[in-house]
């Protein structure tokens, strides 16, 4: 096996922090058994599901609807 594609799989070096929202309005994942539930900064759910990945994404998406609906309305 080439040494190259050995190298290649090293992500060690790769973001934490890769999110658009700012850290206090990311929710929160929480694994109960083979389920994952997302919660905003309030406690909120705000989705229910198997697969973690469906569930951060959708949550991320969630939260920053959420997050500029809050800022048109304080601007008002």
């Amino acid at each position: 096996m080439p040494r190259a594609s050995r190298e290649g799989k090293n992500n060690g070096d790769t973001q934490q922090h890769e999110s658009d929202l700012p850290r206090g309005e990311q929710p929160t994942i929480v694994e109960r058994g083979k389920k994952f539930a997302a919660y905003d900064k309030r406690g909120k759910l705000i989705i229910l599901g198997y697969n973690r990945k469906i569930v951060q994404e959708y949550s991320d998406a969630q939260s920053k609807v959420r997050f500029e609906r809050q800022r048109k309305n304080r601007s008002r």
